[in-house]
């Protein structure tokens, strides 16, 4: 009994898997869920298996549709419980999509309609795009980055400053390479950006919304290039404001400089005028001397274990420098013609700006054999005896140099080289207190130096300032008392101890000012103002120097001619009013650059920091902004340069063609005119072109203010455009060329030239008459050369009423024909025109074959005819008459 009830189990276990699959039991054997099949069916209805029937037709009575089974599919078993752990309850695995059998329907949706073909299961999804790989390289994300952090901390050092310093100069220098450092990546970003747009504008538009679906390739490809494009974007407007914060932050940096600036120069202390100004200086003055004492007794003793190595280094500085000094007067001192006449002022000019350094060389070449030997035997040791001999040495340099300037601009030995016409004597002070003027700038250099090296208090260095700002002070005013004598020469028109004013005022107001900043407590600026009165003036004699030298070269005098004329004449064989062109375009350019090489040099002296004019410099040069508009000097003058060598080359290729390929009779000259006239425009407009694209203006920009002018074009301009255009029909055209024969208004002359605006005519007087060219384009024009040179004379004579006709027609047709300038074909015509009851009336008609000649074969042919007359006495008392002849152009 048990046995039976067994088999019936077993076979009831082996029934269930044909059985109908019941909602919420797990499918062991399918990797499709019962709800994504369930999404697969409504999507869209299943096609019938390949090897089934179609579906009958619905019922009347509605049967429910028999369920077919459910794919197959398999599950990983179940996890095993540990020994000693009850057994977990069964979970389906993750569902695996298998593919349907062939002769399968697939599953029927619970919502089917009976009869319906079951809907078929919807394709998955295509995976999304993968990301884009990054278009910027890790390289340029961390120097952003970078960037980024050093503005950060620059604004946050920044902001604590309250001193000047040398934090300054370092935080600019920082700021500086970021903003280098900006601009060169926003550059290699922007072609790579530029090149993402014009993929995406080739892509177009994405599709509307009521549209058609663009492609999965094209909309990718679309997302790539605007992750890309994104990214780039980002990149460069952080790099924008990066470098916007730098400026932002260089200006807060000059603006410090120049606080700092001016409150050390305006601050004020006791007056020399108090009796505590001098008791302070009292209270520090032994602290002073017994420094001094120690560091000189220190740097002697070292000196004194070398003393024949200094002894011998002091004779070679000697001995140098008296050979040099020798060698300097000969060279200087040598004149070549000594009954030769005086130089002139060009010639002086050009002398001065070599006399200078071959002046200055001894004392230079003794200095630093001097400081160089020190510094060789070791007794230019730190910190004391090394920044002392470098100050030393500065101060030296500058006086040696000055000094050989004024020697050579006064000239106080050698009145026929002197530059300013000035007596000997008034050279010679002047001279004498310029370089003690130099002196005692130098020696406030020095003691500047000292004083920082040995810590000096700052009440000694204010008396130091004090005592060298009084005495620059009194020796300009000695200067200025000085009176400025003519030479024999001649010169100044007005002498005196306050003349000229335009020079000695402004120097008495800084005299006068220098010594009430002493005398009231601002000491600093008393100093500064002494300063850069040297400085100032050494830097302008300098410059005035290289202009003189400029013009000596450029210009030359009234008895020889510059050098660059020579030079053009005699390689480029320019004629005068060239060469004065080009002498006056060369002396304009270099006095621009000695301009520009003193403004830095001068604002350098005068408190200006040397990363301020740099940065300045550049932006002049290289591109600073107005408006939408950035303009760039530097490109402006290539872009000048660019069109000037375009018209130089259009010349030079028109010379070439006037001379070789346009010359007669191989062209004619009314079609040669047209051609250079052509290759004239064309070079001239492609340098305009050229050189205003290089220049930075846009071209397309042009049409608007073309659109602008146009109402000016309308109303002022209009003749003048007008006759631009007549100038070019004609050109093209050629009703009239150059070398016509035309009659324009009643006036005969020949085209000379046919101009932009106006055709010139010269007549037979030799007159040019100037002929608008819209009137000859416009108006009648006779021209006789048109086609060619032929042209018909038509002579009229007269004679008595009883002259034989027949002689007279054979006379006529004789002499012509015996004219050489008379053409055989078609042949001489005489006619007999008529006659009343007092005269007979012929006349003669011949062709030429250049009817520019018809006047003088008018009159020879006239010669010939009353001479050939009065041979066959014919005429009688009457006498034969000739009236004017007409011409004809064939």
């Amino acid at each position: 009994m048990l046995k039976h009830v067994f088999a019936a189990v077993v076979a009831l276990a082996l029934a269930a898997p044909s059985a109908e699959a019941k909602p919420g039991t797990p499918n062991w054997t399918s990797t499709t869920t019962p709800a994504a099949g369930q999404a697969a069916a409504q999507a869209q209805p299943a096609a019938p298996a390949p090897n089934q029937a179609a579906p009958a037709a619905p019922a009347p009575a509605p049967q429910p549709a028999k369920a077919q089974p459910a794919p197959v599919a398999q599950t990983a078993p179940a996890p095993q419980p540990a020994a000693g752990q009850p057994a977990a309850a069964p979970q389906p695995a993750a569902p695996q999509p298998a593919a349907p059998a062939a002769d399968a329907a697939p599953p029927a949706s619970p919502d089917a309609v009976p009869g319906e073909p079951a809907a078929a299961e919807t394709p998955p999804p295509p995976p999304p795009p993968p990301k884009p790989a990054p278009v910027l390289s890790p390289e340029v994300n961390d120097a952003i980055t970078v960037m980024v952090d050093s503005m950060d901390t620059a604004e946050k050092r920044l902001s604590g400053i309250s001193a000047a310093n040398d934090t300054l100069s370092e935080l600019r220098d920082q700021i500086d390479s970021v903003i280098a450092q900006a601009t060169k990546t926003a550059d290699s970003i922007r072609p790579r950006q530029d090149e993402i747009d014009r993929q995406l504008s080739k892509l177009g538009p994405p599709p509307a919304k009521d549209a058609p679906p663009e492609s999965a390739t094209v909309a990718a490809e679309r997302v790539r290039l605007a992750v890309q494009s994104t990214e780039l974007d980002e990149a460069t407007k952080t790099l924008r404001v990066t470098w916007w914060r730098a400026r932002q932050a260089i200006d807060k940096i000059t603006n410090l400089r120049l606080s700092f600036f001016v409150k050390n120069l305006t601050e004020r202390i006791t007056s020399p005028l108090f009796p505590q100004f001098w008791t302070d200086l009292a209270r520090v003055a032994p602290n002073v001397e017994w420094r001094l004492k120690y560091n000189v007794n220190d740097w002697t003793s070292s000196v004194d274990k070398q003393k024949t190595n200094v002894a011998m280094l002091i004779a070679a500085v000697i001995g140098l420098y008296i050979f040099l000094k020798g060698l300097a007067l000969a060279i200087t001192r040598y004149r070549p013609n000594e009954n030769a006449t005086p130089p002139t002022f060009f010639e002086r000019a050009a002398s001065a700006s070599w006399i200078a350094p071959v002046r200055a060389i001894p004392g230079v070449a003794a200095t630093f054999l001097l400081f160089g030997g020190l510094h060789y035997f070791g007794l230019l040791y730190e910190p004391t005896a090394a920044p002392v001999g470098g100050a030393l040495l500065d101060s030296a340099l500058i006086f040696v140099g000055v000094s050989a300037l004024i020697s050579a601009v006064f000239a106080p030995g050698q009145p026929e080289r002197r530059l300013v016409l000035l007596s000997s004597r008034s050279a010679r002070r002047i001279s004498r207190l310029i370089r003690f003027l130099a002196l005692i700038y130098c020696i406030d250099l020095f003691l500047s130096s000292f004083a920082q090296v040995f810590y000096f208090p700052l009440a000694l260095s204010v008396v130091q300032s004090l005592f060298t700002s009084l005495a620059f002070a009194f020796v300009l005013i000695g200067l200025l008392l000085t009176p400025f004598e003519a030479s024999e020469a001649g010169g100044l028109k007005a002498v005196g101890r306050h003349r000229p004013l335009w020079l000695k005022l402004p120097l008495w107001l800084a005299a006068f000012a220098i010594i009430g900043c002493c005398l009231v407590g601002y000491v600093a600026l008393g100093r500064f103002l002494a300063q850069q009165l040297v400085m100032t003036g050494v830097v302008g004699m300098i410059s005035t120097l290289l202009y003189l030298a400029i013009r000596a070269f450029t210009r030359g005098n009234t008895t020889s001619r510059g050098h660059i004329s020579v030079l053009l004449e005699e390689r480029m064989g320019f004629d005068e009013t060239r060469r004065k062109q080009l002498g006056w375009l060369t002396e304009s350019l270099l006095t621009l650059g000695v301009i520009l090489a003193t403004i830095p040099v001068l604002m350098l002296q005068w408190g200006f920091s040397g990363a301020d004019i740099r940065d300045w410099s550049a932006r002049l040069l290289f591109g600073f902004e107005i408006g939408q508009f950035r303009i760039s000097l530097v490109r402006i003058l290539i872009g000048i340069a660019i069109f000037v060598a375009f018209v130089f080359v259009t010349r030079l290729v028109q010379r070439r063609l006037r001379d070789n390929v346009l010359v007669a009779p191989r062209m004619d000259p009314g079609i040669a005119n047209s051609i250079d006239t052509a290759v004239g425009y064309a070079g001239t407009g492609l340098g305009a072109i050229a050189a205003v694209s290089y220049a930075g203006f846009d071209i397309t920009n042009l049409a608007i203010v073309a659109g602008a002018l146009s109402v000016g074009i309308g109303f002022g301009l209009q003749s003048i455009v007008n006759n631009f255009v007549s100038g070019l029909i004609l050109l093209i055209e050629r009703p009239i060329k150059v070398g016509d024969l035309v009659v324009v208004g009643g006036e005969q002359g020949v085209v000379k030239r046919i101009s932009v605006r106006s055709t010139e005519i010269e007549t037979s007087d030799r007159a040019s008459l100037i002929v608008p060219n819209s009137e000859l384009v416009t108006g009648r024009v006779l021209n006789w050369t048109h086609r060619n040179a032929l042209g018909r004379v038509v002579m009229k004579f007269s004679s008595g009423p009883d002259t034989d006709p027949r002689l007279v027609l054979a006379v006529l047709s004789e002499c012509a024909n015996r004219h050489p300038n008379v053409m055989r074909e078609p042949a001489p015509v005489a006619v007999f025109e008529g006659y009343s009851p007092t005269t007979t009336d012929f006349s003669l008609r011949v062709l030429l074959p250049d009817i520019t000649h018809s006047l003088r074969v008018q009159s020879d042919l006239r010669v010939a005819i009353y001479e050939a007359l009065r041979r066959a006495h014919i005429g009688g008392s009457e006498g034969f008459a000739a009236h004017p002849a007409v011409s004809e152009a064939s």
